[in-house]
Order: C-alpha cells, then structure tokens, then sequence
C-alpha cells in the first residue's frame, strides 16, 4: 500500500469512526508518526486522548469523544454507565462527567482524561448502537448506580428504567448481585424496599417514607383497581389503602403542569370517587418540607374513609396478585 503524505479525513475514516481514529491504525495506513504529529502541531488535527487523534482542530462532539473512548481502551472494551444509558435512550445523570469504559481483567489499560476504566472479569458482550459498542441495558444501569452517593439519583435511574418498561426489578436485582459489590448499599436499598414493593417514582419513595413514620395501617403502591362485576377498569392510584378504600396521589408538577394533564387527573379522581373512594392528594414537595402537616392530613383523609363502607373492588397489587376488598 503506498505510503500517505498526511492524515486527512479520508483516512481517518477509512479506519475511525465518526471523523476520530487510533493513532496505530493511521500507522498501519503507513502514515509515519512524525506526520501526525507534525500534523497536530499545525492544528489540521486534534490529538483526544494518547493515541487517539480527531479530524480538525474543534473540540469533539459527544460521538466522537465516545469513539475515542473505545478506541483509547482497544479492542473488545464496551462503554457502560451513564454514556451508555443515554444511547439506551435514558438519562444519563451525570451527562458531564467521565465515560465509563469496561475492558478484561487483564489488560493493562488506565483511566485518562475524560475516560474511566473498569477492568472486570465480567466483560458483557456488546450490543452496537450507532457504530458504538455498549454493555447491555441492565449492566449500564448498576455501573451507573454504583458510582452515585446521592439516595435521590440512585432512585431516579432506577424508577426510570423500571417504569418505562425496558427492564424488571429480578433482572437489576440479579445484575447487582452478580458484580462488583462496591457502591451496592443505596441501590440494593431501593430495589428491595422501594420498587420491590412497587414504588415507580423518587416523589413516591418519599411518600414511602412518609408514610412508614406515619403509623397508618399497610398501603399498596400502583395497584389497579376494577369493577369486580364488570371488570372495568377504575384507576391506578399512587398509593391504596385497601382496608378502607382510601386511594393516595401525589400531585407531580411535571404530570399536571399541561391542561390536557390535570384534565386527565380530574377524570382519574372522578372515576375513583364515583366507585366511592377518598382521594387524598399532595404535592411532592410537601412529602420532604412538610411531613407532620401532611401525617396529620393523611390521618384525616383515612379516619373518613373509614367512616364510611369500604368499596367493593378488584384491586391488582403492582406484583400482578389480585385481591378483593
């Protein structure tokens, strides 16, 4: 192969992904690593990370600081965490910080720069998003919480991914158990005390907590409710109190900020109280700024739906067991 006078980006994309390519790989072109580095010195090209260079002298874009990434760590590594959340189509709670890298045990590779290294025994095969090898969903999601020290972020990643439907609590349950064992107090927590009882929300973790220092009889979170006879189906309330027919919103801003939103609240409410249920509602700010005050207005709510006949109702708990009440 005739050897080429400069690195142009040709080249870098006969062997780069997203205009970012490996130093070694220009070399075996037969690019002479004197014309590389002439070449950055000139500015024509932009050096990433040692031995990872990128056309053009702008700063990368987030496609190419993950192509360097990979191809800073060599071959078979795969980007986990929260880089690798957002490709999954998630939040990525820390869309500033390092992308995390796996590579095998056994390489001798450190973190440098942007990039954090994680050698592991329990290299995950890759699944290819947009050229970029990631590590499956439930494995990016446990590297992410394991790395967080903050309960409310742990929760939100967690809630996120559950609630969406792209995975299940046994699935993230099993992935934590199985790695590293580091940084698994606070999801281990949540997974088991909170979205294993069938909390889907941080503002439901705190009503969650609410609630345990409430000394108000046992609540199901997210249950659905329906006609015994019919079969229709009611609601979802946030939290249910099935021994008096008490059900619990929390009032998201978010959820009810739009019109068509608050409308959809309304006729939720409505359908719950025509089959004769209370409704209690708070906001989640007040579940953290107000607690006593809103105990106080829970009791309230429960002590007058016991006052009254407690609804007859096909109640199916979020783990999928129906129960009448």
């Amino acid at each position: 192969m005739p050897r080429r006078s400069r690195v142009d980006p040709v080249a870098i994309a006969s062997v780069g992904l997203f205009g970012v390519a490996a130093v070694a790989d220009l070399t075996a072109l037969g690019l002479s690593s004197s014309t590389i580095s002439r070449r950055v010195q000139a500015g024509h090209v932009r050096r990433v990370l040692r031995g990872v260079v990128k056309e053009g002298r702008d700063e990368p874009t987030a496609d190419q600081r993950a192509a360097a990434a990979l191809l800073y760590a060599g071959p078979s590594s795969v980007i986990s965490g929260g880089e690798a959340l957002r490709r999954h189509g998630l939040t990525d709670p820390s869309p500033d910080g390092r992308i995390l890298v796996l590579v095998d045990e056994q390489r001798q590779r450190t973190s440098s720069a942007f990039v954090e290294i994680e050698r592991t025994e329990r290299l995950p095969r890759a699944m290819t998003v947009d050229g970029l090898d990631l590590a499956p969903l439930d494995r990016a999601v446990i590297d992410t919480v394991r790395r967080e020290d903050q309960l409310d972020v742990v929760r939100g990643v967690l809630t996120e991914v559950v609630q969406k439907g792209r995975t299940t609590v046994a699935r993230l349950t099993a992935e934590l158990a199985a790695g590293s064992q580091r940084g698994t107090a606070l999801p281990r927590r949540v997974l088991r005390e909170e979205l294993g009882v069938g909390v889907h929300s941080v503002a439901e973790a705190w009503a969650l907590a609410v609630h345990a220092d409430s000394e108000l009889p046992p609540v199901l979170w997210n249950p659905r409710l329906y006609d015994p006879v019919t079969g229709t189906y009611i609601a979802e309330p946030d939290a249910y109190f099935p021994d008096v027919g008490l059900a619990w919103e929390i009032d998201s801003r978010r959820h009810h900020f739009l019109l068509p939103d608050w409308d959809k609240t309304l006729r939720r409410r409505a359908r719950m109280q025509a089959y004769g249920l209370v409704v209690a509602h708070t906001r989640p700010s007040r579940l953290r700024s107000d607690r006593a005050a809103v105990i106080e207005e829970l009791w309230g709510s429960y002590r007058l739906a016991a006052s009254r006949p407690c609804p007859d109702l096909l109640v199916v708990a979020a783990s999928g067991t129906p129960q009448s009440t």
